[in-house]
This record gives C-alpha cells, structure tokens and sequence, in this order.
C-alpha cells in the first residue's frame, strides 16, 4: 500500500506539472498575439505619419481611408491628427459611410465678436446607428467615447474663424431618448476652453421638455439649410469664446 501511495502521489505531481506547462503554453500563445495586433496598428499609424509628413495625404484622406479604420481609436493616431491639422476642410467619414451626408459649418469668435484664428477644434460624434464604436453604441474605459470615438476629428479655424466638417448626420443612442449630435471642444490661447454640443433642429426627439432641457443647457441647435450635392443637408454654427 505505501508503494501504491507513493506511485499515486508522483502520478499526481506529474498531472499538476503538465498542467502548469500547458497553462503557461497557453497563456503564451494569447501574449504572443497582442504584440503582432500592436505592431499592426504601430506601423499603420507610422505609415500614415509618414505620408502627413511627406505631404502625399491629407488628415482628411487619412481618415476616410479604409485601410486606417482599425487604427481610429488608438490615442496615437488621434495625435497624429491632432498635430497635422490645418484649415482645410475636415471630411471624417468615407464614401460609403450609412447615413445622410451633411455639412457643417462653423464661425469661432471672442467676446466682441471678433473672429479667432487659429483655434483647435476637436469633434466626435455617434454614427447612422447612434454608435460610437464600430461594433458597440459606446467605447469602454473611462471618458471611452471622448477619447476613442471612431468618427472625430481636428481642425483649425481660418483668418475668419471659420471651419467646415463633411460628414454624416449622426443618430441618437440607441434605447434612449436623446438627440443627435456632434460634441465639439475648441481650445484657443487666452480663452477659456469651450465645450458643447451641435444639434439638429429637425432631429424628432429633439422636442417638448428634450428641447427644453438642452436650451437650458445652452446646446448650439440650428435648422438644416439648403446644401448641394452630395449633401443633403447644411448646418451653421456660432461659437462665443469667453476670456
């Protein structure tokens, strides 16, 4: 019996061995995959920098690119937009992006209503679904949808204080009962930073004490204007900076 027990726990000890060892192996393959998903998204986020900085592209060419899509909700690659963006016109979605195509256009001034040149803005926005990310309505982790929705994007406002966005109208959340609309943050020198949101006047749910409410919070809401084509629809934007 004692033989039996010693063969038993040495059995046993070679089971518990085995185990750890294709655990580990395990535990290996998923490790030995991340690094080869990052050094993906590292050289597409290289490439595309490469080509901002050679001039072959645009921050706008870059972020209707299929081939970049992967790589939107990298803070790296944000930036990377960041950092290249200029007055130009800012297009985020690409050609076949679901959802009505719109324009909106955008006018930065300071307090005595002189324009301010040069100001940063950042813009974010659900799309056709009311989704933030490709596959969910929002990104997770904290401030997810801020920091790594994937239609954004960066641009400057010209002389005048202008800027335009090309892009699609954006949806509401899904099972929930607010508005559409575009977030937009605008960082100027020797202004406060301005943090808001676009919204559509002919949005359905934007209505009664929905209205009400985001009046209150004085949420920029305009009418559609006429636009020509492809877009159906054009929007106007007043922005006011405050010391």
């Amino acid at each position: 019996m004692p033989v039996a027990g010693n063969e038993a726990n040495l059995l046993y000890a070679q089971i518990t061995v085995m185990k750890k060892i294709l655990l580990s192996l395990l535990l290996l393959g998923s490790w030995s995959h991340l690094p080869a998903q990052s050094t993906d998204n590292a050289s597409l986020i290289k490439e595309a920098a490469d080509k901002l900085k050679n001039k072959t592209a645009t921050v706008s060419s870059i972020l209707t690119d299929k081939r970049y899509l992967a790589v939107h909700p990298e803070t790296d690659f944000r930036e990377l937009i960041k950092n290249n963006c200029s007055t130009d016109v800012l297009q985020i979605t690409t050609a076949d992006e679901p959802g009505r195509k719109i324009k909106v256009l955008g006018t930065v001034s300071d307090k005595e209503g002189q324009p301010v040149a040069g100001a940063l803005i950042y813009l974010y926005q659900t799309d056709s679904k009311g989704w933030y990310a490709a596959g969910n309505p929002h990104v997770g982790g904290n401030e997810g949808d801020m920091r790594h929705a994937r239609l954004f994007g960066y641009v400057r406002t010209d002389v005048n204080g202008k800027f335009e966005l090309q892009t699609i109208k954006p949806s509401g959340y899904p099972q929930s009962d607010l508005p559409a609309h575009i977030h937009v943050h605008v960082w100027a020198d020797g202004h406060r930073d301005f943090v808001n949101e676009f919204l559509f006047d002919d949005d359905e749910r934007l209505k009664g004490t929905i209205r009400e409410q985001s009046i209150r919070n004085r949420f920029l809401i305009q009418k559609p204007e006429k636009a020509a084509a492809p877009f159906d629809q054009q929007f106007s934007y007043q922005i006011q900076l405050t010391k």
